[in-house]
């Protein structure tokens, strides 16, 4: 009797095994996705190489491979991702390969896409144009962080060198100094005495 029971207990403490896909490690494998629920609101940039979804608010820049805003979603900001599929409502430009407006969704600010879908019923305020190779490639990189600033470094004048020998007149060279008077210094002091005076 007690044995029964015991067994009933150890069956149901031990997690169900995980089915194992074609591709050893199926489902487990995948990144979960970032999500915002309902009743969040973000203040500031999101920055992922995975997916995100939103179904609250966020307010601030997004860049991630895969965007979904659900419908109760809301972004103000700038998106920058792979794909982005818009249920609620976004206010920023969209910059992404595939972008899908959906029924019901509201979109204020330019689009730059590859392929974009509006959906019968949805709202879209804005410009709408093709995104360039570069910018595709440049946005599905990880991102890189900001260099340190650098301190301007004054820029140095260049040097001449004398690749030819650079012949002196004879006249130069015969004239004999003047051994009594040395030469004036080019910044002398009487210069500023005179202006001071002056």
């Amino acid at each position: 009797m007690f044995a029964k029971v015991k067994e009933r207990i150890d069956s149901t403490a031990k997690p169900a095994s995980r089915p194992t896909g074609g591709n050893g490690g199926g489902a487990s494998d995948r990144p979960m996705p970032s999500i915002v629920s309902r009743d969040m609101r973000v203040t500031g940039d999101l920055d992922t190489p995975g997916e995100v979804h939103v179904e609250g608010t966020v307010d601030g820049d997004i860049r991630c491979a895969k965007l979904i805003i659900g419908a109760t979603g809301t972004v103000n900001g700038h998106i920058l991702a792979a794909t982005v599929r818009v249920h609620g409502q976004v206010r920023g430009e969209i910059n992404a390969e595939e972008v899908f407006i959906l029924n019901g969704s509201t979109v204020q600010g330019d689009v730059v896409q590859t392929l974009l879908e509006i959906a019968t019923g949805a709202s879209f305020e804005g410009a709408i144009r093709r995104r360039q190779a570069v910018a595709a490639t440049a946005m599905l990189a990880a991102p890189v962080p900001d260099p340190a600033p650098q301190e301007p470094v004054a820029e140095a004048e260049p040097l001449l060198l004398a690749t030819e020998p650079v012949e002196t007149p004879a006249e130069e060279m015969s004239a004999p100094a003047d051994a009594t008077e040395p030469p004036e210094p080019a910044n002398s002091g009487d210069d500023l005495t005179d202006r001071k005076a002056g």
